[in-house]
């Protein structure tokens, strides 16, 4: 359209309505007008020129009625018409109006100023007429094309239009129109989703949401869902829009992600615990070095001293009651530091060990087995409480029963005189109130679940001035009572398993050593 001019083409040859017409170039800054007398006319000049609108005679002498509108219509789909008709055939006029005409007027009802106005306003309709027809043709071109799922819902919960995605999941988009929307959800999750849609409806707020839903196929799909209120003229929620995706893919990736992150975190634990197990077997190894070496020092002396005792003895068989107790003390004890001395040998020399799932209450049994005429000879009561199916334990099993063997024989000499031995075993979980503030040496903490082993006696304790000289890390490793295997050695066998040794003085006499293991996890927890 010419930004000065509107240019006009007049269809019709009666004078009557043709001289009102002619008032229209009185301002010829806004229209021009040309006028034809036969609807071939008009169609010969659209052709030849650019116009911007059409007054348009239903009683031109070639062409009468809707034929007329109908046959330019057609050769100017886009062209604004105006129809021009006799009072008599307004009924026709309103027909034309129906099938796109943009207004009517009726002939010797009209002048130059209301023919003005109806030519701006039939221009501006059609502006907008195109303008809503790219907006709904611009919309069919995405709702056809993407992938999402697009809804038009009523209040009512009935489909109003399905885009063309909803083929692939639920047949033939058309055929859905005027079907209850819920139907398809998984009956799982109906009532969740219609609650939320009436709440849409009664807020005019739309929500997001997830949920299951049933396709065409039978396979349950997971479905995320956002609502939009459309609101009519009143301002009240009328429709909703829906736009939903199928999310099924990204869930399970996000599972997938979720468990091989887990697996991840568990294998990073289990790195950790074989780390520590590592420095664990290094520091063992270096202790045991040690042992060694300690031994073969001191073995040769303690031998000499040994075969000096003998030969004292053998010197002073008539000598007074006190030369023979220091001499008989003498002989004890170094017995018991030879006892020692063979352990620590016996320990630096083993390093070859077999590491298998073990019961803890089958190594206890078989322990006592080896004391088992120890615990006669000392008169001692002997108390048994091994718990039957315990979690299995990964350990050298040699090793572990030495360690045991070395505690029973500790407990034994404590009690020479007779006394009530009590070995017990039993899966409990560790709790922070266990005097150790919360953590634990070693690989165990608070909370984690252990098979424990526990050796009770009732002899004279363990000199409390030791307990108290001790850190809480090193505390009771190196309480030596009756010469037994230094319980540093025993304690770094039991950590190389992830387990630790705890000693305490029971409040009524005697002491209590707990030997914990960490308990191994189930396949599949």
């Amino acid at each position: 359209m010419n930004a000065q001019q509107i240019q006009v083409l007049l269809a019709g040859d009666e004078p009557v309505y043709a001289n009102v017409a002619r008032e229209l170039p009185r301002a010829p800054s806004h229209f021009k007008l040309t006028r034809v007398g036969r609807l071939d006319e008009a169609l010969r000049t659209l052709g030849a020129g650019p116009f911007d609108i059409v007054l348009l005679d239903l009683s031109l002498p070639d062409r009468t009625g809707l034929a007329a509108y109908h046959e330019l219509h057609a050769a100017a789909p886009a062209m604004p018409i105006v129809v021009l008709t006799a009072s008599g055939d307004e009924t026709l006029a309103f027909q034309a109006v129906r099938e796109g005409a943009q207004d009517y007027l009726v002939k010797g009802e009209f002048d130059g100023k209301m023919l003005s106005r109806a030519i701006r306003y039939a221009l501006e309709r059609k502006r907008a007429e195109e303008e809503l027809g790219q907006s709904a043709e611009f919309f069919r071109l995405i709702s056809e094309n993407v992938t999402d799922l697009i809804a038009v819902i009523d209040r009512d919960g009935k489909r109003l239009y399905n885009n063309p995605s909803y083929e692939k999941s639920l047949g033939n988009a058309s055929n859905l129109q005027g079907t209850n929307s819920f139907q398809e959800i998984h009956p799982d999750d109906q009532e969740k989703i219609k609650g939320i849609f009436q709440g849409t409806i009664a807020t005019g707020t739309g929500q997001r949401s997830e949920y299951r839903m049933l396709w065409s196929d039978g396979t349950v799909r997971h479905i995320e869902s956002q609502g939009s209120v459309i609101k009519d003229a009143s301002g009240q929620p009328s429709k909703v829009v829906v736009v939903s995706r199928d999310i099924t893919e990204r869930k399970q990736h996000l599972e997938d992600l979720e468990k091989a992150l887990s697996e991840l975190h568990q294998a990073h634990e289990e790195l950790k615990a074989a780390q520590m197990q590592l420095i664990q077997s290094e520091r063992l190894e270096a202790v045991s070095t040690f042992a060694g070496g300690i031994a073969h020092e001191v073995k040769n002396p303690l031998q000499t001293i040994t075969l000096g005792v003998d030969f004292l003895k053998n010197s002073f068989g008539n000598a007074g009651e006190d030369v023979r107790m220091v001499l008989t003390e003498m002989d004890n004890a170094a017995r018991r530091a030879d006892a020692v001395i063979r352990g620590m040998v016996e320990f630096s020399s083993y390093n070859k060990r077999d590491v298998k799932d073990h019961d803890l209450s089958r190594i206890a049994e078989q322990s006592l087995c080896s004391v088992e005429s120890d615990i006669k000879h000392n008169g001692i009561k002997l108390i048994k409480d091994l718990a039957p199916n315990l979690p299995p334990v990964r350990l050298d099993l040699k090793t572990v029963k030495h360690v045991f063997i070395n505690l029973l024989l500790s407990a034994i000499q404590a009690m020479a005189g007779g006394g009530t031995l009590t070995v017990r075993t039993c899966l409990k979980q560790l709790s922070q109130d266990q005097g150790w503030s919360g953590r634990t040496p070693g690989l165990l903490k608070a909370g984690d679940t252990v098979i424990m082993a526990e050796v009770e006696d009732d002899g004279p304790g363990v000199i409390e001035s030791k307990l108290a000289d001790k850190s809480e890390r090193s505390f009771a490793t190196e309480m030596i009572r009756k010469g037994i295997l230094d319980l540093m050695v025993l304690k770094k066998v039991v950590e190389l398993y992830g387990g630790m040794i705890r000693i305490i003085n029971r409040k009524e006499g005697g002491v209590k050593v707990s030997i914990m293991f960490k308990a191994q996890r189930k396949e599949g927890l």
